[in-house]
């Protein structure tokens, strides 16, 4: 069973909450109750599908090969604006490998 990442268990859980919650100072019907508890296995099914999909492509030798390009590249563009090698080097490790940015951003 494919664990899953503490980021993606709380996106899931934010979700459900947003989905589900009714009108402020209301309690939870029996009917959104019911749907929270349908929709957890979907939603983690969901995320353990994108995990997987995500790591057969990151395992392939040529995305390998474009994140170290991109690394290299953003490595060189901060010594290129003044950066310190010291302080270059400490963005790169911070930011670690480039994600897709979510929706809205």
């Amino acid at each position: 069973m494919l664990e899953m990442p503490s980021r993606t268990i709380g996106l899931v859980g934010a979700v459900l909450l947003l989905y589900t919650r009714p009108a402020l100072a209301q309690q939870p019907t029996a009917e959104a109750v019911q749907m929270q508890q349908m929709m957890v296995p979907m939603m983690s099914q969901m995320a353990a599908v994108m995990l997987e999909s995500t790591l057969t492509t990151l395992a392939k030798p040529e995305n390998a090969e474009r994140l170290a390009d991109f690394t290299k590249n953003y490595y060189d563009a901060l010594l290129k604006r003044g950066f310190t090698k010291e302080q270059a080097l400490q963005l790169v490790a911070a930011i670690g490998m480039p994600r897709p940015m979510a929706a809205g951003r």
